[in-house]
Formats: structure tokens, sequence, C-alpha cells
């Protein structure tokens, strides 16, 4: 990215924001593959110097390209051409994230945090249709491509119903087909909201990511055996690292 070229000048007597032009500038250049994953861009000072703008415009250009997943910044080395962010398709659960990650050619692992007895939990115990007093099973877990933190999901199902699930290995094995193995129990639906929300100060702790303020796409799930509820799950995707795909 030669910024002495004449095509990366700035119009200044536009009603465009001159941060926006720039952040134009550096998609035309992902699209077109003048860029590339791993590819360096120019430093503040070099923005600067050569569109005549000043360092918080440029920055304020960066900094939305990284908070989006476009670009990331490495202490010390400078500003590069993010991975492409992980599709995942609406009509896939957090369940199948392992195969979606691993399509973008890294690897995937998966975190057990937690796996334990909770006492009944009112919206949960609601949502999957139990007595209000009922146990349930909390099972957390996280998910990484490579070394990286891109999910986490938390996932409730009734402990009277499916106490064999504490005894589950969930690394190697995802949750409904554990539920079909031991349980013949075939999850063939689920009803799905999806917000999208600021991550909190745990939030960023957890997913090990470098910023006060950060997206993340919240998607909370009901898995179902016919019309039957069978587990309740609230994940959260960093919005810089996963995309949901609609498909017609």
């Amino acid at each position: 990215m030669d910024l002495r070229e004449d095509k990366y000048r700035l119009n200044k007597d536009i009603p465009i924001p001159l941060y926006y032009q720039i952040k134009r500038m550096i998609l035309n250049d992902l699209s077109s593959g003048k860029l590339k994953e791993g590819d360096p861009l120019p430093t503040e000072t070099e923005f600067c110097d050569n569109l005549e703008i000043s360092r918080p415009t440029v920055r304020q250009a960066l900094n939305e390209l990284v908070s989006e997943g476009v670009l990331i910044r490495k202490k010390k080395s400078g500003t590069f051409v993010a991975q492409p962010k992980i599709e995942l398709p609406v009509c896939i659960g957090v369940e199948d994230l392992k195969r979606s990650i691993e399509q973008t050619g890294r690897e995937c692992s998966i975190e057990i945090l937690d796996l334990c007895v909770l006492d009944a939990v009112e919206e949960v115990n609601m949502k999957l249709k139990l007595d209000a007093k009922e146990s349930l099973i909390y099972l957390k877990r996280m998910w990484l491509a490579g070394e990286t933190p891109v999910a986490y999901t938390a996932t409730y199902l009734s402990r009277s119903q499916f106490g064999q699930v504490l005894e589950g290995e969930f690394r190697s094995i995802t949750l409904p087909d554990f539920l079909k193995l031991h349980y013949g129990v075939e999850v063939d639906s689920r009803d799905t909201k999806v917000n999208a929300t600021l991550a909190s100060k745990f939030d960023l702790e957890l997913l090990q990511i470098n910023r006060t303020r950060a997206s993340l796409l919240c998607i909370m799930d009901v898995g179902k055996a016919g019309d039957q509820p069978v587990y309740y799950s609230v994940t959260r995707y960093r919005g810089d690292q996963v995309s949901l795909k609609y498909m017609a």
C-alpha cells in the first residue's frame, strides 16, 4: 500500500468524513487483492505525512477496522491485515463451530471451563419446561481458533433427565451427539435469538480481548427434540472473529 500513489488522495470538499475515506481505501485494497492476510499497513505517521491529515483521524479509521476484525495490531510491530473472520451460518449452532473454524485452515480446540450441578434457575427452567425447583446441569465451554478464544457458551440441561452429561468428555464429542448416543435423544430443531452486545469486563478477560470496548454476538438457543426442549445455551462470539451468515 504505497500512499504516494494518486489513488490514495482524500477529497476534503465532500461531506464524507476523512476517517471513513481512509477506511474505504483499505477495504478497497483488500477486496481487490492488493492487500492480503498478514500484510503490514503503513504507520500512522506515514498516513499523516502522505495524506496530510491528523493522527486522530488516522487512528479512528484504523481503530474501527481493528474492532471489526479486519486489521490486527501487534505490539512493537505495527498493524497488519487480520485473518478472515469465521463465517458461521445462522442455521448452524455452536456445537458445529469446531468444523467452521477448521474450514478456515485453523486448528480448533475446546476447553471445558465448568461442568457442575446448579440449583434451579427460574428463567432457564421455564425455557426447558421443567419444574420450578428442578436442579440443572451447567456446562461451560470455550472454543479457540489456534490460540485465540473466539466464543464461549453456557449450556443448561435437566439433571434428572440427563445426569450422564456430568461424566461426558466434551472436548471430543458434541452435546447433541452425546445425547443421541447415551439417551437416544436427537436434537432436530432450535429456537434461536441473536443479539449484539458490548463485552463486559468478564468477557474481555475470558476472551482475551485487549480493548476496553468490544462487540459480541450473543446467541440464545433452545435445542429441541420434536416439541420437547432439551437444552438451553447462551453463546457469546467475538465480533472481531466471527460473523453470522444468512443463507437464503
